[in-house]
């Protein structure tokens, strides 16, 4: 169902109108607006800790409802994605973060144990290790998620990952400079706004922010869409490949 409501250009507007009035000071479509949400967070909470959510007990859930509210006043449409995709990354990424936290914190209280004591400290480096692979297979997932996520909105621009990775310049300098022209797209209001209306980059208007050879901006042209669209999104794992760049 989810699927469909996304599909539906009126039921996005709706939500962004709704957004751009809680971004502006009103409280009262806040809650009310958070209220319609409660299952969708449910699931998506759900979905990360793999066991069925109880609103009344579940400090999890309270982490996601901080986290939804968060993805509200963070949206912009400008970003390109729907709000409930964004919502959808801020709530896994900040439940499995409290979920790393909070098993730290059991382990390092654990550890209070006597010298002679080996049973008790084998048990709980076996939790230790049982719990990092849960948290390791957590961040897998999140990790194709965004990916998958990417390779969606390349598609938008009719643009594949392998294209991108054709594109990428082989040298560290290149590179550097294309996250450079990506920043002043993002910067420059009217550059960004041409790009997502139309999905080209808009060579002729980029050219009045630099001195870089037009050859050289249409060569990278894929690279340096898919440079603007990773960091226009929330993508945690994305950008930790570009943060050398960064």
């Amino acid at each position: 169902m989810l699927k469909r409501l996304l599909a539906k250009p009126d039921y996005n507007e709706k939500i962004n109108n709704t957004i751009e009035l809680i971004q502006s000071g009103n409280v009262e479509h806040e809650s009310e607006f958070i209220n319609q949400y409660i299952p969708f967070i449910r699931k998506v909470t759900a979905g990360v800790c793999k066991r069925f959510i109880n609103p009344d007990t579940d400090d999890e859930f309270s982490i996601a409802l901080i986290a939804f509210s968060e993805a509200i006043h963070q949206y912009s449409p400008d970003k390109g994605s729907s709000f409930l995709s964004f919502a959808n990354l801020v709530i896994r990424r900040r439940v499995i973060d409290y979920i790393r936290m909070e098993q730290r914190r059991r382990t390092s209280l654990s550890f209070d144990f006597k010298e002679d004591d080996k049973e008790n400290m084998e048990n709980v480096a076996e939790v230790s290790a049982s719990f990092q692979d849960y948290y390791q297979q957590l961040e897998n997932d999140l990790r194709r998620e965004e990916i998958s996520h990417f390779k969606a909105k390349l598609h938008t621009f009719g643009i594949s990952l392998t294209e991108v990775a054709d594109q990428c310049p082989k040298h560290q300098d290149a590179r550097m400079n294309m996250v450079g022209i990506a920043k002043i797209i993002i910067e420059e209001e009217e550059v960004l706004s041409s790009l997502m209306l139309k999905k080209r980059l808009p060579v002729k208007q980029l050219m009045k922010y630099m001195t870089m050879s037009r050859k050289t901006i249409e060569r990278n042209r894929k690279y340096i869409i898919a440079l603007v669209i990773v960091l226009l999104e929330d993508y945690k794992y994305l950008k930790d490949y570009l943060r050398e760049w960064l």
